[in-house]
């Protein structure tokens, strides 16, 4: 159960990263305000969408794993 809960959050902080990265760009760029994230600098911003995708998948093999059986 304990890799269970580590996959989901995994997966969903995956998720955040790249719901955070691609909405906010089109929601700055819509309203005409250029890009500028003090916070987060910029090197590690136009990594954050692989990061997402990794921690994705991550989670999803996380959340897959089984326990091994044992042969009596």
């Amino acid at each position: 159960m304990q890799s269970k809960t580590w996959g989901l959050v995994l997966f969903a902080l995956g998720v955040f990263s790249m719901h955070v990265y691609t909405t906010a760009s089109f929601l700055w760029a819509l309203m005409g305000i250029p890009l500028a994230y003090p916070s987060v600098p910029p090197s590690i911003w136009g990594y954050s969408v692989p990061i997402g995708a990794v921690l994705m998948v991550i989670g999803g093999l996380v959340y897959g794993k089984k326990a091994k059986e044992v042969i009596k």
